[in-house]
């Protein structure tokens, strides 16, 4: 071979050998995670990345598991027991601590697959992992993998037949296992939940019978909250009865799982029971509260707190305790705003501008007008109009919403220059609304030419558009003329306004018997107010205003006898409402004391019933954040008491080595400025040493570097003490935090990704901010300036 062949022989191998090395190095390159990425791939990212701890008032769960690990069978156990109480989040958390401590325990891959119910892409992911970890376990264990890996096995498999395929997998664990509670209460949830996704339950009482064997085996399974959904979901109210001994034991089964307090509330809403309903959902929102406030979490990012608290706001007026009504709906609108978990869309459920859906900026407004509405609260609507909990939006319907309760107030005091500038405003919304509405179907009609769809689908989805906003409009429309006769009323008569009135019809019952009252036509104030207290069984503010207009019509007996039904229900209503106040003649009459109210009686079908303060507390509250002291470039150090009095941003980003912190510091920087002007100051906190510091500023896209201070934080202590930080692969997260004056935590992120929403941020942070400041709390007293 002559010494040019070797040559080229030798050259080939060589390239050959970098090639080789250079495909490793790519792929090496391709499977090494971003910063803050999981490293066990993408369905870790999302998943709750904290570690887990033993909680206090989890449901004692029987379920053998094979692991020679403690821990990780307590862990386990901890995060079935938080499966039966829809609490996910939290279950998939203890289910990654168990593994933490037994990194072969396949059933708590199968335990993250279920904690994914809402999200096949993850389960599928998790399941896979059980059934490779699957082979050393107890037979038992294998059905339960077996079980739910068939159900994801084939996802484009008709529903219906994965659904019952995976009902005869668990009879099959039933019928091997005869003493296994928890196939028998999955059983019973799966067939409940199969029910309401096109496969009816032909019998509620055979699901019933197999919850009566979980509760004979293990009488404080957390399945009562099953049976409350169970005969929740039937037809017939009065069948919810049939619940009620599991509405006794629900929350007492977890106590420290919020939904179950929550579930009782149904059976006794169905019942009419709204104080015992009451109870139950304030028991659920303290014990969310003292777990948000605990762990650092944005209220939001918990399964239901949005609907629990807007539900307990609504049974508040029930019974009567508005003031708590009022604390509880601004409480939720002072929450924190997230593009991801609390959206600010203030519409009406079903529109497209309402993706928000029950978040809780959304759903406090609404039971926030609904609230003042109600109880006649004039003064005081106009007042929450002047601040942060009433403020004007560029968004027409809750424009409308706004402009509609801020009418009736001012027409109701006299103030009619005031209420005809609202009529203005209803309709400037009219036209925001339908504007939304022509830019929604211009936007769907070019999709659909784009993606070729047929004529006759255009059309269809045009109508479906133009349908989603018909509701709205058409209360819109509504409101408007309930504003005109609310005009006319002062000088109208029975005769010029009959027709008006008659016409109106989104109004509720009680406030057109006002109306009617007021022009004179005494039977239909007299049969509206009847009508309202029928659809509205054991409402007070209903029994009151029937009881009021009874004696003012002079049926003085009738209402005597509706006066007797009101105090009955007494006990926790707040006298100083115009719709109570106008009873002191019946009060009078009866010879009773100021206060006339009954003392509450707690019937002996409810339970065991802990003191609700050792729950949590009732309202959210921003937690202090952690304090520290870091060294920053050139042997400087920066303490987080070095802003106390003036709020600060803190900017915890993974080095100079991060392109996405990278990007977002640089985000950042052009509004800085702006940051400034609202008296908020910005300290980057890095994962990198101090001597990496400047590498960052050197990678900054503004002249002269990064306009805000930066620290180090190498040994990731302050990362941990915020929870930026990966408890289970020992990581850092990005995250960002509003720190107030005062130390206290207003606004967080914490995720995989670097948060880059800075303009949204910027205005929430101002938004916060503001209610220090502008808190408009309840005065001491609500109708002053009220009308009789």
């Amino acid at each position: 071979m002559s010494l040019w062949s070797r040559w080229v022989l030798l050259w080939l191998g060589w390239t050959a050998v970098m090639a080789g090395w250079a495909a490793t190095n790519d792929a090496a390159a391709e499977a090494t995670p971003a910063p803050g990425h999981s490293v066990h791939g993408e369905a870790f990212n999302e998943g709750p990345r904290q570690s887990a701890y033993l909680m206090k008032g989890m449901p004692a769960i029987q379920f053998p598991v094979t692991t020679t690990n403690d821990l990780a069978r307590q862990f386990f156990l901890q995060g079935v027991g938080q499966l039966h109480g829809f609490w996910y989040f939290e279950a998939e958390r203890s289910f990654r601590q168990a593994v933490v401590h037994d990194p072969n325990l396949a059933l708590a891959y199968w335990g993250m697959a279920m904690a994914n119910i809402n999200n096949a892409k993850r389960a599928e992911e998790f399941i896979r992992e059980a059934v490779k970890l699957k082979v050393p376990t107890s037979a038992r264990e294998q059905l339960w993998i077996d079980s739910l890996a068939k159900y994801y096995e084939d996802p484009k498999r008709d529903e219906k037949e994965r659904r019952r395929d995976y009902v005869r997998a668990l009879e099959n664990i039933i019928f091997e296992y005869p003493d296994d509670v928890e196939a028998k209460a999955f059983l019973a949830v799966h067939l409940w939940e199969s029910s309401r996704n096109g496969w009816p339950t032909p019998s509620a009482q055979a699901v019933e019978s197999i919850l009566k064997e979980v509760f004979a085996q293990q009488p404080m399974h957390p399945a009562h909250h099953y049976r409350i959904h169970l005969w929740d979901s039937e037809k017939e109210p009065a069948t919810s009865i049939r619940a009620l001994p599991s509405a006794a034991r629900c929350g007492q089964s977890g106590p420290g799982i919020a939904h179950l307090w929550h579930m009782s509330g149904h059976t006794f809403n169905k019942l009419r029971r709204y104080e015992d309903m009451a109870w139950q959902q304030e028991a659920s929102v303290r014990v969310d509260n003292a777990q948000l406030m605990r762990d650092g979490i944005l209220p939001d990012q918990i399964h239901n707190y949005a609907h629990n608290s807007e539900w307990l706001v609504q049974t508040y007026n029930y019974v009567g305790r508005v003031r708590d009504a009022l604390a509880l709906a601004k409480n939720m609108i002072e929450m924190p705003r997230h593009p991801k978990y609390n959206a600010v869309n203030l519409g009406t459920n079903g529109a497209p501008f309402d993706t928000g859906g029950y978040d809780t900026a959304n759903q406090g407004r609404r039971r926030l007008i609904e609230t003042l509405l109600r109880y006649e609260l004039w003064a005081e609507a106009i007042r929450l109009g002047d601040s942060f909990y009433l403020e004007p939006t560029e968004q027409g319907f809750e424009q409308a919403q706004r402009a509609r309760l801020l009418g009736v107030a001012h027409f109701s005091l006299g103030q009619m220059e005031e209420g005809r500038a609202q009529l203005e405003a209803l309709a400037a919304a009219g036209k925001v609304l339908r504007a939304e509405r022509a830019a929604v179907v211009d936007e769907a009609e070019a999709k659909a030419r784009a993606e070729g769809k047929s004529e006759e689908d255009q059309r269809k989805t045009m109508k479906e558009m133009i349908d989603r906003y018909a509701e709205p409009i058409r209360r819109l429309d509504q409101w408007t003329a309930e504003l005109k006769v609310y005009e006319a009323l002062p000088d109208g008569t029975l005769d010029g306004l009959t027709n008006d009135v008659a016409a109106l019809k989104g109004l509720s019952k009680e406030r057109l018997s006002q109306i009617w009252l007021q022009l004179g036509a005494t039977n239909r104030a007299e049969t509206l107010a009847q009508e309202a207290v029928e659809g509205g069984t054991n409402q007070v503010q209903l029994l009151a205003h029937q009881a009021a207009v009874l004696w003012q019509l002079g049926q003085l007996d009738k209402a005597r006898t509706v006066f007797g039904q009101l105090r009955e229900r007494s006990a926790y209503l707040d006298l100083d409402m115009p719709v109570f106040r106008r009873l002191e003649p019946l009060v009078a009459d009866q010879k009773l004391p100021a206060d006339w109210r009954i003392a509450p009686v707690v019937r002996d079908d409810v339970g065991e019933r802990p003191d609700l303060a050792t729950l949590g507390p009732f309202l959210w509250e921003p937690v202090p954040a952690p304090e520290f002291t870091l060294p920053g470039a050139k042997g400087t150090s920066i303490s987080l008491k070095d802003y106390r009095g003036r709020p600060v941003l803190l900017v915890f980003y993974l080095g100079h080595g991060c392109v996405h912190c990278l990007d977002q510091l640089n985000a950042i920087a052009p509004l800085s400025a702006e940051f400034k002007a609202a008296g908020i100051d910005i300290l980057a906190v890095s994962a990198d040493s101090v001597e990496a510091l400047e590498k960052t500023q050197a990678k900054a896209r503004t002249e002269g570097g990064f306009p805000f201070p930066f620290v180090a934080d190498s040994a990731r202590e302050v990362f941990r003490k915020y929870r930026a930080y990966d408890g289970f692969e020992n990581a850092p997260l990005h995250g960002v935090f509003l720190v107030d004056g005062s130390g206290l935590i207003r606004w967080q992120d914490i995720s995989y990704e670097p948060f880059t929403e800075v303009k949204f941020l910027l205005e929430e942070a101002r938004r916060q901010l503001q209610q220090i400041g502008d808190k408009a709390r309840l005065p001491k007293n609500l109708v002053t300036a009220q009308t009789k």
